[in-house]
């Protein structure tokens, strides 16, 4: 339970929770959808926990873009996005037992909030109502795995307590993203933010207790194999035609500068 007798001052307010407050700070080393693809990035209003599992809850604020490298086909391929629009994100993350492949539910009533560009292919069809509140993304060939850790009562648990909201699990990590900063220095929904935290943070830490990714080496050092990891992105963005538009001048002007060297040296000789 959170104490919420002193919610109109931080400070005390986070001491009395086993917490520390933090009114202003810079890139916090969070992975995942919001924290990777938010660039320039800085945060407000923090209350993170002092001891034990990772709690926190805060702001960030941020420019919208990022890159990603993958190797396919013994090719290196980096996509990159980048974008004018600067977006603020109220945020909650609880740390789990495990690592985990990273499942992001879009919640569908604000529209695509995630800034992540998530590429095609990737989406995994649920029955019930769940899929009328969410699109649930998983990396390709991790269905099993995403209806492993979402289980029928999970996603109760996810509608009833953040159906307003995103939600993402990624490395050790559960994500709730908001719109909009949340207000703390409001005992309501401060009261709801412990309610997600004792019950679907609970429940989420309890369903991937045990998980494990077969697909990784028996003795590789990384608990997710790579194609786990990340959802892949897609391609778009100024960045990403900006590429290609270099790429493609590039080309042009490797095929001109060949022939030139080749008509040149049948001149000379």
């Amino acid at each position: 339970m959170i104490d919420v007798t002193q919610v109109a001052e931080p400070a005390a307010f986070a001491a009395a929770n086993g917490m520390q407050f933090e009114a202003a700070g810079q890139h916090p080393s969070f992975g995942g959808a919001v924290f990777e693809y938010l660039q320039q990035n800085s945060t407000s209003d923090v209350f993170r926990s002092t001891s034990g599992r990772i709690f926190e809850v805060g702001t960030i604020t941020g420019r919208v873009g990022g890159a990603q490298t993958t190797q396919q086909g013994g090719w290196t391929v980096t996509t990159s996005f980048d974008t004018s629009a600067v977006k603020t994100y109220g945020y909650i993350a609880i740390q789990l037992e495990r690592a985990v492949p990273q499942l992001v539910l879009d919640l569908k009533r604000n529209g695509s909030s995630i800034p992540m560009m998530i590429g095609g292919g990737q989406k995994l069809a649920l029955e019930g109502d769940f899929q009328k509140h969410f699109t649930l993304y998983c990396p390709t060939g991790y269905e099993r795995d995403a209806l492993y850790i979402f289980t029928p009562d999970l996603m109760a648990l996810l509608i009833d307590e953040t159906g307003d909201f995103d939600v993402e699990v990624v490395d050790d990590m559960l994500f709730v993203y908001a719109t909009e900063p949340f207000d703390t220095r409001s005992a309501a929904v401060w009261q709801r933010i412990g309610r997600i935290r004792d019950v679907v943070g609970a429940k989420t830490i309890s369903q991937t207790d045990y998980y494990t990714d077969d697909r990784r080496a028996a003795n590789a050092a990384a608990p997710i194999a790579d194609g786990g990891r990340r959802l892949r992105l897609g391609f778009g963005g100024k960045n990403s035609f900006a590429l290609i538009a270099v790429a493609v001048v590039v080309g042009v002007l490797l095929i001109f500068g060949v022939v030139g060297f080749v008509l040149l040296n049948a001149f000379l000789n």
